[in-house]
């Protein structure tokens, strides 16, 4: 272990230490930004070591009105393609244009059953 790791954590240590000595009580629940373990005083639940007030909850519905708009903001899903999905979909356009010019039955079934195929797959990324 590295000096420097050594150092901090018995930082963290000691931090957690005074907290309890001031009357919190040690959670066994882990913060999830730096994994030492939660402190409860006066009914709020802290992160001594991150310096924040953490929320435990099994459901949205047990946040409060703001904590939800706030928790939607943060997790909002970009409308921005990512590169999975613009690759599939250039090669659904490329495969369109290829159907578009087909005359043969067997090769308009095998092109309409790759572009079902990859708009299924841009599907499940899109859901993922």
């Amino acid at each position: 272990m590295s000096n420097e790791k050594a150092k901090n954590e018995e930082i963290g240590i000691k931090v957690i230490a005074d907290a309890l000595k001031a009357g919190g009580t040690l959670l066994n629940v882990a913060c999830p930004n730096c994994n030492y373990p939660l402190i409860k005083v006066d009914e709020k639940i802290y992160c001594k070591i991150c310096n924040q007030e953490v929320y435990i909850y099994r459901d949205e519905s047990e946040l409060p009105k703001e904590y939800k708009q706030a928790l939607k903001q943060k997790t909002k899903v970009s409308s921005v393609d990512t590169e999975v999905e613009k690759t599939i979909k250039g090669k659904i356009e490329d495969l369109r244009k290829k159907l578009e010019e087909a005359v043969d039955p067997d090769e308009i079934v095998k092109l309409s059953e790759a572009i079902e195929k990859l708009s299924q797959t841009l599907k499940k990324v899109k859901d993922v």
